[in-house]
């Protein structure tokens, strides 16, 4: 009896415990994350490439009300040789960036992710899902697998991002 006692007190520690790390997994994702890494992976052959170089800049934000925003910039941006910059290097500083509000919803590991405006101006309206992974203070997330325009490939990009507040 006592056995049986035990095993269920465990089995129903163990179903708590994972029903509070499920409902805390959304508080812990809210505040400031720097982007740490952009990677588009290949994934017939695993070939990595860093969309904005070895060490992007920007940052991410998440509010409690289920609101985001973020901007990053790539390592390597050149300024204009003048000001006004010339159409080439605007194009070229467009291609080196990305930025976007919208709002986001959880479900378990899957975060939904409705574009308000984005610099991708097909995104904005559209919704788009990642998977979602919380270790310390870094958050990973991972696309699901889409046909990359420039290479026709079947390629995933992970981000990831260090906790800033």
């Amino acid at each position: 009896m006592n056995r049986l006692i035990s095993a269920a007190t465990a089995l129903l520690l163990a179903w708590s415990a994972h029903g509070a790390s499920a409902q805390d997994f959304a508080s812990r994702i809210v505040g400031t994350w720097r982007w740490a890494g952009h990677v588009y992976k290949e994934v017939a052959t695993g070939r990595s490439t860093h969309v904005f170089g070895e060490q992007p800049s920007g940052l991410m934000a998440f509010t409690k009300g289920g609101h985001l925003v973020y901007a990053v910039f790539a390592s390597d941006r050149k300024a204009p040789t003048a000001n006004p910059a010339t159409d080439a290097e605007r194009v070229a500083l467009f291609n080196t960036m990305a930025a976007a509000t919208g709002t986001y919803k959880l479900d378990g590991n899957t975060l939904a992710i409705t574009y308000g405006g984005s610099w991708n101006q097909s995104w904005t309206g559209t919704t788009q899902t990642r998977r979602i992974e919380i270790v310390g203070s870094r958050l990973t997330l991972t696309s699901p697998p889409f046909k990359n325009p420039q290479t026709g490939q079947e390629t995933v990009f992970v981000v990831t991002y260090e906790r800033v507040e």
